[in-house]
């Protein structure tokens, strides 16, 4: 297969082929309807470089390559359209199965959240000064996760720990204007519901993101979304957490195209000059 062969000699690659090896893994399906000259316009190189690449990697020339990327193209379109039974101890079956079970909560997380409930929910982000996030069990992970990105995205956030030391730290520091979003991916959430009724005291206004309604922070919070963590097995799934609170992120950004490229663009300069840049240089807006 042309991945594992990508993977085998990518280390080894000039920095040309490695262009061509990146855009092939990332683009192998618009690849597999390409002609070597077609690719090289794509990825920005020769059509020679394309042909050697493939030798490189083994092939005779670039239409072996080619016929290589269709077979896989094929084999999913069949596995999509002309799926074979799977058997439960199967782990393809397995992973199908946990795939399916993602996509029935997403779908229900979109049922359970309409449009009027969502902007009730983006007027709430959009009237915060600064954002708490309190979660419970592995909803932590999440929480911390959203609060940076909220920052990236120029929004003042944090994301305090479930344990009770901390989270007092956190609360008692609590003033107007601050939103606090309880999240709980199952029917327990007893400290962050607590947490939600103390913010709730102080003035702040709340937010629930539930994967059960069952969870006490469904009735401590000013609003709820319901983003369900239903599957098999003993653990909770946080699929649906992260794909509502990311979404979330996105409304509190409110997001444009000019915006996303704006901070694109910001980013890589940042980035570039810590990677690329010595620590005696300044930044050239400030030098």
């Amino acid at each position: 297969m042309y991945r594992e062969k990508i993977r085998e000699y990518y280390d080894h690659l000039s920095r040309s082929y490695r262009k061509v090896a990146d855009y092939i893994m990332s683009n192998y399906y618009e690849v597999s309807f390409m002609t070597a000259a077609q690719l090289a316009y794509a990825v920005g190189v020769d059509t020679t470089t394309v042909v050697r690449f493939s030798q490189r990697l083994g092939y005779n020339g670039y239409p072996e390559l080619l016929n290589d990327i269709r077979e896989q193209v094929k084999s999913e379109i069949y596995a999509a359209y002309e799926p074979k039974e799977l058997l439960a101890e199967d782990p393809a079956g397995a992973f199908k199965d946990r795939a399916e079970q993602e996509q029935h909560n997403l779908k229900q997380m979109l049922i359970h959240n309409p449009p009027d409930h969502i902007r009730r929910v983006a007027e709430m982000f959009a009237e915060a000064k600064h954002v708490v996030l309190v979660a419970e069990g592995y909803a932590g992970v999440v929480a911390a996760m959203i609060a940076e990105q909220l920052r990236h995205r120029g929004i003042s956030a944090e994301a305090t720990s479930n344990d009770p030391v901390l989270m007092a730290g956190t609360l008692i520091s609590l003033v107007d204007g601050t939103l606090v979003v309880g999240i709980s991916a199952t029917e327990y959430g007893d400290n962050v519901a607590k947490a939600l009724a103390f913010a709730r005291s102080k003035g702040c206004a709340t937010l629930g993101v539930v994967g059960s309604l069952a969870s006490p922070v469904n009735r401590m919070s000013d609003e709820v979304m319901f983003a369900p963590t239903d599957v098999a097995g003993p653990l909770p799934s946080i699929v649906g957490l992260t794909a509502g609170l990311s979404a979330l992120v996105q409304i509190a950004a409110k997001e444009s195209s000019a915006s996303v490229e704006k901070h694109q663009e910001e980013f890589q300069r940042a980035f570039t000059f810590l990677t690329t840049s010595d620590v005696s240089d300044p930044p050239e807006d400030e030098a």
